[in-house]
């Protein structure tokens, strides 16, 4: 594990710690712990907080309310509550991790759409590939190929189809499967296989998670 790794293993678990308190808790040099904290400011990844230490990127309002919680909690002398702190801005940084993530995919899932090849339209108004979504609930982006008369991000943009992955899922699919969540794991084998691919890609793109090996939650 590179020392920025260990720097920010360490600050999601304290936040607010200083170069020095970072660097005794390592055991490393606080020459190495300071360039490992530039860098992660370069990259945006870590902020310096208003007492002086620092802390994982979240929004600003977030770190200027947790600064005035821990300041709060540290009158009051209440270890719980600096625990469960640091445990929520661990959380809002991973799920602020997860959107950036999510928001790179989009991305990519985007540039690859003009390449699709789109099929003449030979049957008038009917558009089959809404048609056939519409029986189907998803289909892959592959499997479209064969029906598309228009470009994909004209049925994006209009909100006729929903990207999920490498999926092409319907509005409408995707809002009935989002309403049985939470879905318990012992109840998957009653979901359809479009529900079972649904959920997989939903996984996948960080837009769906297991919580305590129980039941899968939506995020959006």
């Amino acid at each position: 594990m590179s020392i920025e790794d260990r720097v920010l293993s360490y600050l999601r678990v304290n936040p607010g710690a200083t170069p020095r308190e970072v660097a005794d808790a390592l055991g490393v040099s606080l020459a190495s712990v300071r360039i490992a904290i530039n860098r992660l400011r370069e990259l945006g990844q870590v902020i310096r907080s208003s007492k002086g230490g620092y802390v994982i990127r979240v929004s600003q309002d977030v770190a200027t309310a947790y600064d005035y919680i821990r300041s709060s909690a540290l009158h009051i002398a209440n270890d719980d509550l600096l625990k469960t702190i640091n445990e929520l801005v661990s959380k809002v940084s991973d799920l602020e991790s997860r959107v950036r993530r999510l928001e790179d995919e989009v991305k990519l899932v985007k540039k690859s759409l003009p390449r699709i090849p789109v099929r003449p339209s030979t049957s008038g108004d009917v558009d089959l590939l809404l048609s056939a979504l519409k029986l189907r609930g998803v289909m892959s982006v592959d499997e479209i190929k064969e029906l598309i008369s228009k470009p994909l991000d004209d049925y994006v943009n209009n909100k006729k189809v929903v990207i999920v992955g490498d999926l092409v899922v319907h509005p409408d699919f995707l809002k009935a499967f989002k309403s049985k969540f939470p879905i318990k794991v012992s109840s998957t084998n009653s979901l359809s296989s479009e529900e079972v691919k649904l959920l997989e890609a939903l996984i996948k793109t960080n837009r769906a998670y297991l919580f305590s090996g129980i039941e899968y939650r939506v995020l959006d």
